[in-house]
């Protein structure tokens, strides 16, 4: 969802080449549950994950930490700082070091599907969030499409039936491949299935990133002063729009978010009530995504369940959270 750093699609060719010229990487073998039984606390689970400077990413990781205390297995975790080539060497690092399985939060599907396919040849590999078709066990995620519905349903409430809005997009950049689209795609879908017209006036790219929202929805408020609705693909994003509309002094334009539910944006929508501004979400549970992908991969790695038992997708809840229901989805203490 963050642009990598320049050079990275040249570092994975070479990385490619690297690795399929590997004949083994290290770790255990793909085919999971073929060995003795092993108790939680002799299972030792790897996470990759993207980058840890958003809310979401961060609170997966808190999420995995108390799914290891509480299941009582070891758990290793590298954060890729948003960079593609350097989640692949964290990869390649955790299966040397002999782990039982692999939970990747991908970082550019198209990418690093070859280098991801060689990975799975070694280690049982679980994506979390965004996965790889065709890769590994399987991926447990949100519907990003349903989910993203569901929220532009509830934001074409606040408008009038039939009416034609202006609508700009704040959404994850050009290494966001198939996540932020589909989430784009459900929530404009939700506005018409809620009788609502639309024009797009601006897309621009904010990195899933609330710091990164704020120059670009100056940039949209620059050339658009009175747009009707900012969409951010995440409530990172919404969240960095909204406080620079308040310092613009804007109280005309709304915003929403296709989706994920975080704390503080659930807090906007309570305190806002069904006139506030920020008008819609929807549930994309880091919480949710990581315990069932981390019980998936401690079912393997004790050999209680082999990896071709699992579906290649799976999905967790998926809601549209607005001013209406919105004390049923937040948790004051919640991490995110």
């Amino acid at each position: 969802m963050t642009t990598m750093r320049r050079g990275s699609l040249a570092a994975l060719s070479a990385a490619a080449v690297f690795l399929a010229g590997c004949s083994t990487i290290g770790g255990k073998a793909s085919s999971g549950g073929s060995g003795k039984a092993k108790a939680p606390k002799d299972v030792t689970i790897g996470f990759a994950q993207r980058q840890v400077d958003v809310p979401y990413f961060a609170a997966m990781v808190d999420a995995a930490r108390k799914r290891a205390k509480k299941r009582g297995f070891h758990l290793e975790v590298q954060n890729a700082d948003g960079d593609a080539v350097t989640q692949l060497n964290q990869a390649q690092t955790l299966v040397a070091q002999g782990v039982d399985v692999l939970v990747v939060d991908a970082m550019s599907p198209k990418t690093q599907k070859t280098q991801f396919k060689d990975v799975a040849r070694q280690v049982p590999l679980v994506f979390v969030d965004t996965g790889i078709k065709g890769v590994g066990v399987t991926s447990v995620s949100s519907d990003n499409y349903t989910i993203g519905k569901l929220s532009g349903r509830l934001a074409a409430k606040r408008f009038h039936r039939g009416s034609t809005i202006t609508v700009a997009i704040l959404n994850g950049g050009p290494d966001d491949e198939f996540v932020g689209p589909d989430r784009q795609r459900g929530f404009l879908d939700g506005l018409r299935a809620g009788g609502v017209k639309y024009h797009i006036v601006a897309q621009t790219a904010a990195n899933y990133s609330q710091d990164a929202a704020v120059p670009a929805t100056e940039s949209i408020l620059a050339a658009h002063r009175n747009v009707d609705l900012i969409v951010g693909l995440n409530d990172s994003m919404t969240l960095g729009a909204l406080s620079t509309l308040r310092d613009k002094g804007n109280k005309k334009t709304l915003v929403a978010a296709a989706a994920d539910g975080q704390k503080q944006a659930l807090q906007e929508i309570k305190s806002g009530g069904c006139k506030g501004r920020y008008i819609s979400t929807g549930l994309n549970s880091p919480a949710l995504a990581a315990n069932r992908a981390f019980d998936i991969a401690l079912r393997i790695g004790t050999g209680e369940a082999a990896p071709k038992s699992f579906t290649k997708q799976q999905y967790t809840k998926a809601a549209g959270i607005n001013c209406e229901n919105v004390d049923k989805f937040l948790d004051p203490d919640s991490v995110f």
